[in-house]
């Protein structure tokens, strides 16, 4: 068994990983928000007496939501892949065992 060290990760080839990774999932989760951010925009259109408007306003802020949590996912893994760049090059990296 090799013991192999990560001493180094591509911050822009880590933050493409995030995003697609994270797109995936918050495809899923941000579907099922805008459904419920939709039923709940109507509810509340219905109550103020324009359940279209409500649920409109409900769906294209799940679809925004979905949106921007991908980019921060991105953005989030840039800085995490730098941020373990440095920490690497001062205490070490990561050892893992390849069979």
């Amino acid at each position: 068994m090799a013991t192999q060290t990560i001493s180094r990760i591509d911050p822009m080839q880590y933050a493409k990983v995030m995003a697609t990774m994270l797109a995936f999932v918050y495809l899923i989760l941000g579907l099922l928000g805008t459904l419920f951010a939709g039923l709940f925009g109507s509810m509340l259109g219905g109550v103020l007496g324009n359940a279209g408007a409500g649920a409109g306003a409900g769906i294209i802020g799940g679809l925004i939501t979905t949106i921007m949590l991908v980019i921060g996912g991105a953005v989030g893994g840039f800085i995490g892949a730098y941020l373990y760049n440095f920490i690497a090059g001062k205490v070490g990296g990561i050892k893992i065992d390849l069979q």
